[in-house]
């Protein structure tokens, strides 16, 4: 090199946290983790809110769940988590009647002591983070999109309150969570609670918010809050989604406004809380 030449240094590495308990996930985690969001899930209120049809419908329940997954795992603004356990051999025994009728429903198996994945987690990246594009799957996804059938057409939806909630709630999202590193969603499967599984999930993505220094949101029902205020979030607002519609029928939005359900959207600022303890394990994250 000749002399008097500067040398252009590379930029460092981000530092990760260190995946105690939990790992990043890959595609082949997908019909598993759309499993344990659908029966973790199934507990919020927020899911009987939007999914009136959850019990006729299913596969679509859980291929919607596949699909999200899916696509944040290959968003490079964004990291998709997993907990693992031993197997326990009547999980089935906690998980809804429709959904383990459903054709892609993924009933752990395996040799005893063998563990599966019992939590899923997802973060979104602040806009310029360095963690961007980290975490995607390196490899191609092995004819699992094949796999996708049959087509996830959101029967179990409730259009009309699916607007509502958007609606009532989108205002305080964009106050306050918008251009934020944000923890998107949290579940942890009902047979696996109170096991420590959604703490850990927690603490990695906080850490990580305070790796890069930054402040974390979320928007959460607030029987699901619990562990999320023990990590250190704060609330910034408290919606009031009002009843809309039951399925098929009119709506009485334009009524008198009769809450149906509210939704707790919180800030934790970088080096916050420790979180401790496992109260809640689905944090209906929407």
């Amino acid at each position: 090199m000749p002399p008097n030449v500067p040398v252009r240094a590379m930029p460092p590495v981000p530092v990760l946290p260190a995946l105690d308990g939990v790992r990043v996930a890959t595609l082949e985690d997908l019909p598993r983790i759309a499993t344990v969001a659908a029966a973790g899930f199934f507990h919020s209120p927020t899911f009987h809110y939007q999914r009136v049809e959850h019990a006729l419908y299913s596969d679509d329940t859980l291929l919607s769940y596949w699909t999200e997954y899916m696509r944040a795992l290959r968003d490079p603004t964004s990291v998709v988590l997993v907990a693992e356990d031993v197997l326990l051999e009547h999980e089935d025994d906690t998980v809804y009647a429709a959904l383990k009728n459903a054709a892609s429903y993924s009933s752990a198996t395996g040799r005893a002591g063998s563990k599966v994945v019992v939590g899923v987690a997802s973060v979104g990246f602040k806009p310029g983070s360095p963690y961007q594009g980290m975490f995607q799957p390196l490899c191609s996804q092995d004819g699992l999109e094949s796999r996708l059938i049959p087509v996830n057409l959101n029967r179990d939806f409730c259009k009309e309150r699916v607007r509502v909630y958007n609606e009532a709630t989108a205002p305080a999202k964009a106050r306050h969570l918008e251009g934020q590193m944000r923890l998107s969603t949290l579940a942890v499967h009902p047979a696996y609670w109170r096991r420590g599984h959604a703490s850990r999930l927690v603490s990695w993505s906080t850490t990580l918010a305070d790796l890069d220094g930054v402040p974390m949101g979320i928007s959460a029902v607030p029987q699901g809050a619990i562990i999320a205020a023990r990590a250190g979030f704060e609330e910034r607002e408290l919606v009031a989604v009002p009843r809309a519609c039951v399925h098929n029928e009119m709506s009485v939005v334009g009524g008198p406004k009769a809450v149906e359900m509210e939704l707790w959207v919180a800030i934790r600022h970088p080096c916050g809380t420790p979180v401790s303890g496992d109260s809640a394990t689905s944090l209906d994250l929407h």
